[in-house]
């Protein structure tokens, strides 16, 4: 569709929400369902959490895209992310802090805890990104050593190039929330930080040392890839399935992308498709 077309479109359609770059996904202001009573006790209790409207990436951050930030020296080379075949699969072996520096070199941050999981599930509350009905046919996960509950069902059981999975996006088209590696946060882990209502980022203090990781990965095997599942490691922990990706406020996100339109003579209001 002709960009000018498309906005034009989203304006009377009413799906407009603010441009962003191409690669990232508009979330819009309001509120969603978060936790899950069927959960872990740490998702407890379940609650409407209003967020303001950010940006989040489409897909994890690749091997090809965190090399131009070592590249620019502001992000250290990570051993074993680099291979004729790996540009496009996710950057792994990364820390917190290192996930912090890649995201801040782009202009961006890591997601908060809410902002992920709304991301994820969209505003009905729904156990996957696709609905509520567990397939393996939609995601990278299960399967690790021929072990686990999709390895007879084509799991890979290990990372595969980002956006593989297109059936298991979530309602607002963001891919791999499901699987494949799992990704960072902002947030220090707390047991019980579902009892806070205001869905801000749990900074925690100098001592805490727990990050909180989302989306499951590639070889998990001892629990489902459920939107709202939560784990906590050490912001120094580095493993072949856990990566990230970033987010962007609104404000942020629009003024890049008007740039962007200005730059290329199209009208700006969406993305170009």
């Amino acid at each position: 569709m002709i960009p000018w077309l498309s906005a034009l479109s989203a304006l009377l359609f009413g799906t407009a929400i603010f441009p962003v770059p191409t690669t990232m996904i508009a979330v819009p202001a309001g509120p969603f369902v978060r936790g899950d009573e069927s959960g872990d006790p740490d998702e407890k209790p379940t609650a409407r959490i209003n967020l303001a409207a950010f940006a989040i990436d489409r897909t994890e951050v690749t091997v090809e895209q965190y090399s131009e930030c070592v590249a620019a020296k502001a992000c250290p080379a990570i051993a074993g992310s680099s291979g004729k075949n790996s540009a496009k699969l996710p950057v792994t072996q990364v820390s917190w802090q290192e996930a912090v520096a890649y995201c801040q070199w782009a202009g961006k941050r890591l997601p908060s805890e809410s902002e992920w999981e709304k991301a994820a599930r969209g505003q009905d509350g729904r156990r996957y990104p696709w609905g509520n009905e567990f397939s393996c046919q939609r995601g990278n996960f299960g399967n690790f050593s021929m072990d686990g509950r999709c390895a007879e069902e084509g799991a890979p059981g290990k990372p595969v190039v980002v956006g593989l999975y297109p059936s298991g996006a979530s309602p607002y088209g963001v891919l791999d929330m499901a699987g494949n590696v799992w990704e960072w946060t902002q947030d220090s882990y707390q047991r019980d930080a579902y009892l806070r209502s205001d869905g801000r980022v749990v900074r925690g203090t100098s001592t805490d040392k727990l990050r909180v990781l989302r989306g499951g990965g590639c070889c998990s095997i001892f629990g489902l890839p459920r939107t709202a599942d939560r784990l906590a490691l050490p912001l120094d922990y580095r493993d072949g399935d856990i990566g990230f990706r970033c987010a962007k406020d609104a404000d942020s996100a629009n003024a890049r992308a008007t740039s962007q339109a200005a730059a290329t003579n199209q009208a700006p209001g969406l993305a170009k498709p």
